[in-house]
């Protein structure tokens, strides 16, 4: 696969999701090297080594040449509260053209519904790309309420997995979902 979801400014009724910035390392440092949003995450280890936002903020053009990876900062009132992405999927015979969507928000954030805006304009910014059919994610059972955020836009569940967690050093549990193209465009045709 050849195709990437473009990394550019998207805008909803109280957030800019951007590519991340150098400047940004300081504030990604200390939210993802916190406990409760490491411990929901796959990737991010705990504790989060010094240095560590900004080799990863320096990554993200290679992840998008490498996988299709696009990665965007989550802002509130101009200020990084969390991270989000896309990727292209692990291929699979019968859909070859899926992305994996995954975010964090640092704790002083939850409750307010910006996972859920977040969502909905990535599902909106991955879906205007013509090759992509449909978006897995997940969620550790443990963390219910990204599954609420995961249903609110329309996913529903497929199975159970065991995923490593970098931070807890162990398999956790993930309920894995899906959204297909042709369910995500009826429920905004039934929203409008």
């Amino acid at each position: 696969m050849s195709w990437s979801i473009e990394r550019r400014e998207i805008e909803t009724e109280r957030l800019l999701l951007r590519p991340f910035r150098a400047d940004d390392a300081e504030t990604v440092q200390r939210y993802a090297g916190l406990w409760d949003v490491a411990r929901m995450t796959t990737r991010i280890p705990y504790p989060y080594p010094p240095g560590s936002a900004a080799a990863w903020i320096d990554s993200h053009a290679a992840m998008e040449k490498e996988n299709g990876e696009s990665v965007f900062a989550i802002t509130l009132d101009e200020d990084v509260v969390g991270a989000t992405g896309l990727h292209r999927a692990e291929p699979k015979q019968d859909r070859p053209d899926t992305a994996e969507i995954g975010y964090w928000l640092a704790p002083a954030f939850w409750g307010r519904g910006l996972a859920t805006e977040t969502t909905r304009a990535l599902l909106a910014h991955g879906f205007a790309h013509p090759k992509m059919s449909a978006v897995t994610s997940g969620h550790f059972t443990d963390n219910p309420a990204s599954g609420r955020v995961l249903e609110k836009c329309g996913f529903q569940p497929t199975s159970d997995a065991e995923e490593w967690s970098v931070a807890r050093r162990d398999f956790v549990t993930c309920r894995r979902f899906i959204l297909e193209r042709a369910d995500w465009r009826a429920a905004l045709d039934l929203a409008s």
